[in-house]
């Protein structure tokens, strides 16, 4: 369910279905490969789904902290570019929590479809658009938009809060994580990966090793960017 847009065109829905109206009867072998050929077609058509979230530890040395009252609990410049860089120009999804825990001037975030799931069908978020459920959202998100406005809806990042992460981790193909050396009180965590990747459906790929911040002042030992991809 929608209620507001901040789009400049307007989707064009790609029915699930497309192509099978044109079947010519042949035998079982050519009905099968077309059916190969139409599920092939619609898992391309699928948008690549990204997770994407900071982590540090809570005072007690629990990894996984994410967020204390609503706010990410530290400060990280190049974490903040990291995550500009990762999510321009595709649409990103987040909970009404992380909605409302941007900063007025920095939402909508620019040159982004921005998506806020939400139960309150008469929430209002003002440049976004407001869903009722994430799969509604994600579906609105890859369609695309007539005429082209830029953005790429191929990919698809999901950015908080904790329950989207939980709600979409079955259905991303990667999770991007930087994490962040220091501890934390926190009331907010992302979900738990098996630490064994070996033995998991994830795969780590380390983007940047473990580097110190560039203002010395900042309580933040260091940090390190890796993505897990679904094997």
């Amino acid at each position: 369910m929608e209620h507001d847009s901040s789009r400049s065109g307007y989707h064009q829905p790609q029915p699930a279905s497309a192509g099978r109206n044109f079947r010519v009867l042949r035998g079982e072998a050519d009905e099968q490969w077309e059916d190969d050929v139409i599920e092939e077609s619609l898992r391309a058509a699928e948008p690549h789904i990204n997770l994407i979230w900071a982590q540090g530890m809570d005072e007690q040395g629990k990894p996984g902290a994410i967020g204390c009252n609503g706010h990410m609990p530290w400060h990280l410049r190049e974490d903040m570019i990291y995550f500009k860089d990762s999510t321009i120009t595709h649409p990103v999804i987040m909970g009404r929590k992380t909605w409302e825990s941007l900063s007025p001037q920095f939402r909508p975030l620019k040159n982004r479809d921005n998506y806020v799931v939400t139960h309150d069908p008469h929430y209002v978020a003002e440049g976004a658009t407001v869903m009722t459920s994430l799969e509604d959202a994600i579906e609105l998100a890859s369609q695309p938009a007539i005429p082209d406005d830029g953005v790429n809806r191929k990919e698809i990042w999901i950015m908080g809060g904790a329950q989207m992460y939980n709600a979409a981790l079955n259905i991303a193909d990667a999770v991007y994580i930087t994490d962040v050396d220091i501890h934390v009180e926190a009331d907010t965590f992302a979900p738990e990966i098996p630490n064994n990747l070996s033995n998991s459906m994830w795969k780590e790929e380390i983007i940047q090793d473990w580097t110190p911040p560039v203002d010395q002042d900042n309580p933040i030992k260091r940090y390190r960017f890796r993505v897990l991809r679904r094997a």
